[in-house]
């Protein structure tokens, strides 16, 4: 038997291990409920769970306003996520809009550091805000 069959094997397990290692975050670190805040009143939570095998989960938009001079929340609209995908450090999904005849909103989260990430509706114009989203512990 040649030693270099022995070796390469080696190789190719050590380079499996070091690839295994950095890897993109799976799903284990998207799960949870993350929440942002607007002037200090709730502004948006995600929760994502994978009990069916699958990533899905919610988005709760919160309405804030600012009438009567403290900003106060008037109302919620909730959401179920529509093909939640992970790619990386990135989660895309869609929900339907209150307007059932516009397009679905489309979303994009991307962690930025353990336990905070940034999320973005792709489609409600040029000013929509991007908001840090902060993960429960």
């Amino acid at each position: 038997m040649k030693p270099t069959i022995p070796v390469f094997a080696l190789i190719a397990i050590a380079m499996s291990a070091a690839a295994a290692g950095q890897t993109a975050p799976g799903s284990n670190a998207w799960i949870g409920v993350w929440h942002a805040e607007l002037d200090g009143r709730p502004g948006t939570t995600l929760t994502l769970a994978d009990d069916t095998g699958e990533l899905g989960g919610t988005l709760v938009m919160y309405m804030v306003s600012r009438e009567g001079g403290q900003p106060h929340v008037v109302a919620t609209d909730p959401h179920v996520l529509v093909a939640p995908r992970l790619d990386g450090d990135t989660l895309t999904f869609s929900v339907k809009r209150m307007h059932r005849t516009d397009q679905p909103a489309q979303f994009s989260v991307v962690l930025t550091a353990s336990g905070t990430a940034k999320i973005h509706c792709l489609n409600c114009g040029a000013d929509a805000p991007v908001v840090e989203l902060v993960k429960n512990q």
